[in-house]
């Protein structure tokens, strides 16, 4: 086991825990900051577009442990543009049915994803990932 895959699910976890921080805070100021309407739509739109920053999160951790069992550099190199790949599809499917099938409103939904890909540059998030 390398030490990539000691470290991973702490740093996952940490990573995660920004995300949904961040989600949650979008949340709210978008409710009691400056939404003259809405209610908790705005907070809802907010906590779905942080679980869609979260689930890339769990597909790339998934993946680099993937990656990681493999002792053909090949095969961990097809895991790590797989598990690329498969981000990319999974978030534009989920911003997708979000915004076009569900509706959410998209200033809330959008910030919360963006906010949701900053947390890998937090400080102390990254180089233990």
């Amino acid at each position: 086991m390398t030490n990539a895959a000691e470290t991973l699910p702490k740093g996952v976890r940490r990573i995660l825990r920004w995300q949904a921080g961040l989600s949650v805070a979008v949340g709210l100021f978008v409710v009691f900051g400056g939404a003259p309407r809405g209610g908790f739509v705005p907070f809802f739109s907010a906590l779905a577009g942080g679980a869609v920053a979260m689930l890339g999160t769990l597909l790339l951790a998934l993946t680099i442990g993937r990656a990681d069992v493999h002792r053909s550099p090949a095969q961990a190199q097809l895991w790590l543009y797989g598990g690329a790949a498969g981000r990319f599809v999974l978030a534009l499917a989920l911003l997708g049915l979000g915004l076009g099938v569900l509706g959410l409103s998209p200033l809330p939904f959008l910030a919360a994803f963006a906010l949701g890909q900053v947390a890998f540059m937090v400080p102390g998030t990254s180089p233990r990932l």
